[in-house]
């Protein structure tokens, strides 16, 4: 006490404005610590070194005040009260709040210092500035009023709130703001249970002109300052004096000035109803029971009686809504109980008078007639109004039952719901759009489960569905759509069909009949369904057609995924004659060269489905003029991922036709590739490729002709890019690049096919070639010469593996062409690569030709024997030199060639050094 605590107090207060904050807040939390241990005369101690701090440094009182706040709560002197019952009415109603000094007292001769000596000095402040809210200083007295005799502490209670309440009637936000936070303070310090007391308090201060919208706004602040989510049945008994604050605020004089544009400007209380938001934190709040749910919606109930304007029809509803989501967050809302709740209300608003409420009551006797009550009284004149209280009651079991699992297997969750269906039943008679709307979300859920009622109605259901479509009319709005909606849930879920009538009534409604201009989800989803129970009628013949065009044109992905659907559902259900078959088909073929890829995916998404599940002999009739129109739209195409779809789409094509029609397939590619026409050589490569694997059309008998070509178009790619700088260039635009790409890509399945390709004489020109290709301006081109050089020095090792050969005489193991390649590759790794595995690729490369270069050195007994053997390949070695360019470049090749060199010859033998690589 006599070193640490004064050394505290001395590093507290010294700390300047924005620095050492952390300081500082360690310094309160250990004085407040210390307090919350020591005895009574020293705490006191603490606490007069506290309010001489305050007077010797007026400039730090707000940081002060906030540690004698903490020492105040660090107050650990009392004891158990022998008797409570002197406490007032508020603290009895929230024991459970900080209030706990309902249930202590403390020893009178700490009462007396704490009031005579303590709260004086705080008065002291209290009047020092009477413009100034000051919420620490309100929190300080408060603190110590809770630790006074309970006479004292109300009596100076209502001093303290009306003086910060009427700091609220002040013009100047700025006031208004502190006003309300030390107002919230104030609850969250005495629990929730004075909200009733403080709320009296504003009622009584703030009576006229803005004050009025000052009291709603600061009604809400303090709701959501201290209410929390878990704290149900808190606000019960104070729920009367909340609502007569809302409903002045809503439905009173107030909420018709907030309409007025130029006096809700002028104020942040005007601009916003917070009043809503506050029935909603009330609503959560509040205990889930019949007297307070009447209690809540009956500011609404009232005004259902007298004749509605637009504007206060469309606040009711706002309340409502509200009320509902409270309802919905209200942990003491259970799902049986709120189930009833909404059964009843809607029982009683849905008929429209007394006589047929009555009649309802009878048919259900098994409800709980104490809750059917509370929502009678709307009378006739009200009565025209109620489908208000019905929207609400529906909004409120849709919100319910998609917060809980509808499982199937819940007995218990079936038996409940199930009076639910004839209850929604009579809500479809209703005029309003808005009940029926919210009527047919009810049941959209309910179908989900297995309820006997649902079974039993669905056929009346779907009738009332139908008349209500037929009323519409020309309405494509929101009552249209979720009729829609639940329409397609009955046809689906139950056994039920629609007559042709009936289908074709449906078929001419706005929905439909709009589908290219005005494509609905919903429409289409209904007629999959409608396709799907294969009802037939001539108009949906007409629609399937129009479908396909919007499979085509629509730009949006899932309208287009669902017109695919629709299609094929269609194709497999329904019965087609040839010439209408063949109508569609020559449809999907003429849209390959649809202008926007979309269309084009989407018909080569729905040509890949009719590939895959039309009947063997359509596929085997079909199959020629499939592939030929496939073919050029293979070559016309230049979006890579229509391109792939289109090669998938032959590729089913191709394991699905018959032997016959393969081998035509065949012999058109060829002709094709080895013709003069330069637009089909990359497409008829693709195709060749796809079908090297298969052995019935003895494909060896045209490798020569096939390789001709390969290596024509190779050297003309060569020859036409030969001026054109490696990553200089757009790639698109390089001539011959795709022909020539496609058919390097053809050999390399050749080769799978027919290794005895790779050392074969006749290749080595194209061998040549390729190792060309690698320093190709394409790098596409340059990333599968890549794979193809790996892939030969693959077979090589497995070669010399199977045949034991030491010095093989393969081509492109030989020293000139290690050479060469090691210098093409070494030139791409200078150019700018962004992918990994190519990258590795070529490293895997250069190292393993030099790796074999290094070996064939070391194998001579000296450099001039190495170069008298090879002086047949001086050309080549010439060649490779000239690729490297300039002095600058050659510099380069050699540094890596002899760090690469060196790194090697740190194995012990050149077996080893190979490894390595």
């Amino acid at each position: 006490m006599k070193v640490f605590v004064p050394l505290f107090f001395n590093m507290f207060s010294d700390v300047k404005a924005g620095k050492g904050e952390q300081v500082r807040d360690i310094c309160l939390d250990t004085l407040s610590a210390v307090a919350a241990k020591v005895q009574w005369e020293h705490y006191r101690t603490i606490l007069k070194r506290c309010f001489r701090e305050l007077n010797l440094r007026p400039d730090k009182q707000k940081i002060i005040l906030r540690l004698i706040c903490s020492i105040l709560d660090a107050f650990h002197f009392m004891k158990p009260a022998n008797d409570a019952s002197g406490n007032s009415d508020a603290l009895s109603e929230d024991i459970d709040s900080s209030l706990t000094f309902s249930l202590v007292t403390v020893s009178s001769d700490k009462q007396q210092y704490m009031q005579k000596v303590v709260f004086p000095q705080v008065q002291k402040l209290l009047g020092s500035d009477p413009e100034k809210v000051n919420v620490n200083i309100n929190l300080v007295a408060l603190k110590i009023l809770k630790l006074l005799p309970v006479d004292y502490f109300e009596s100076q209670l209502s001093s303290i709130i009306h003086r910060i309440c009427n700091f609220l009637k002040n013009r100047l936000e700025s006031i208004r703001d502190e006003a309300r936070s030390a107002l919230a303070a104030s609850v969250k310090e005495l629990g929730i249970g004075y909200l009733q007391f403080v709320v009296k308090i504003l009622r009584a201060i703030l009576k006229r002109g803005f004050e009025l919208h000052v009291l709603g706004y600061t009604l809400h602040y303090l709701l959501s300052k201290n209410i929390t989510a878990d704290m149900y049945g808190r606000l019960d008994y104070c729920l009367e004096d909340l609502l007569a604050v809302v409903d002045s605020d809503l439905l009173g004089d107030v909420a018709e000035q907030k309409e007025v544009e130029k006096l809700a400007s002028k104020m942040k209380e005007t601009k916003k109803r917070m009043s809503f938001e506050t029935l909603k934190l009330i609503a959560q709040s509040i205990t889930f029971k019949t007297d307070l749910l009447k209690k809540i919606i009956s500011p609404v109930s009232l005004h259902l009686q007298k004749q509605l304007t637009p504007k206060l029809k469309t606040r009711l509803e706002m309340m409502l809504h509200n009320i509902a989501l409270g309802i919905e967050c209200n942990s003491s809302t259970e799902t049986s109980n709120l189930f009833i709740f909404v059964y009843c209300l809607i029982e009683d608003t849905i008929t429209g008078s007394r006589s047929e409420c009555k009649e309802n009551t009878q048919s259900s006797p098994d409800q709980d007639s104490t809750v059917r009550k509370t929502f009678l009284g709307l009378g006739e004149s009200g009565s025209q109004n109620s489908y208000i209280l019905t929207k609400f009651a529906l909004d409120l079991l849709r919100n319910r039952l998609k917060s809980i699992k509808l499982d199937k297997e819940d007995e218990q969750l079936v038996k409940m719901l199930d009076p639910f269906v004839d209850l929604l039943r009579k809500c479809m008679s209703s005029k309003h759009a808005s009940v029926l709307s919210a009527t047919f979300r009810c049941f959209a859920l309910l179908v989900k489960l297995p309820l006997p009622s649902l079974r039993d109605n669905a056929i009346t259901i779907k009738n009332v569905l139908m008349e209500i479509l037929q009323r519409a009319g020309n309405s494509n709005g929101h009552l249209v759509t979720s009729c829609f909606k639940l329409l397609a849930d009955l046809l689906r879920g139950f056994r039920i069909s629609l007559s042709d009538n009936e289908l074709q009534m449906l078929v001419h409604t706005p929905m439909f009949v709009d589908l290219q201009t005005n494509p609905s989800p919903v429409a289409l989803s209904l007629l999959k369904t409608i396709v799907r129970l294969k009802l037939v009628s001539h108009e949906i013949y007409d629609i399937v057609v129009k479908i396909g065009e919007l499979m085509v044109t629509t730009l949006t992905e899932s309208i287009q995924q669902q017109c695919i659907q629709i299609m094929l559902q269609f194709f497999l259900n329904y019965p087609l004659s040839e010439k209408r078959l063949q109508q569609h088909i020559d449809f999907f073929l003429a849209n390959l060269s649809y202008e926007h890829p979309s269309g084009r995916e989407a018909v080569l998404e729905m040509l890949h489905d009719i590939l895959t599940r039309f009947p063997q002999r359509i596929i085997d009739e079909q199959g020629q003029t499939f592939f030929l129109h496939l073919v050029v739209a293979l070559a016309n195409e230049q979006h890579q991922n229509v391109s792939s779809m289109i090669l998938r789409a032959i590729q089913k094509l191709l394991g699905r036709i018959g032997g016959q029609g393969k081998s035509y397939i065949y012999e058109y590619s060829l002709s094709w590739y080895t013709g003069e026409k330069k637009s089909l050589w990359s497409a008829s490569a693709q195709v060749i490729g796809l079908l090297v694997g298969d052995h019935t059309l003895q494909m060896g008998k045209h490798l020569k002709s096939i390789l001709a070509v390969v290596k024509k178009i190779m050297e003309s790619s060569i020859i036409a890019s030969g001026a054109i700088q490696l990553g200089l260039s757009d790639e698109a635009a390089l001539p011959l690049w795709k022909e020539t790409y496609y058919s390097v890509a053809m050999m390399e399945r050749l080769l799978l096919r027919f290794p005895e390709l790779y050392f074969e004489k006749n290749m080595e020109d194209i061998w040549i070639i390729l190792c060309k290709l690698l320093i190709h301006p394409h790098s596409m081109l340059r990333s599968i010469s890549s794979s193809l050089v790996a892939s030969y020095f693959a077979t090589v090792e497995k070669r010399k593996h199977e045949q034991k050969l030491d010095a093989p005489s393969w081509l492109l193991v030989q020293p000139s062409r290690l050479f060469i390649i090691a210098v093409s590759l070494l030139k791409q790794l200078r150019s700018e690569l962004s992918d990994t595995t190519a990258n590795n690729l070529i490293v895997q490369n250069v190292a393993y030709s030099v790796c074999n270069l290094h070996m064939l050195i070391r194998q001579s007994t000296s450099t001039h024997q190495f170069w008298s053997s090879i002086s047949s390949d001086r050309g080549a070695f010439l060649e490779g030199f000239e690729l490297l360019g300039s002095r600058k470049a050659k510099i380069y090749f050699s540094f890596v060639l002899q760090h690469l060199v060196m790194y090697l010859d740190l194995a012990s033998t050149p077996t080893k050094s190979l490894h390595l690589c």
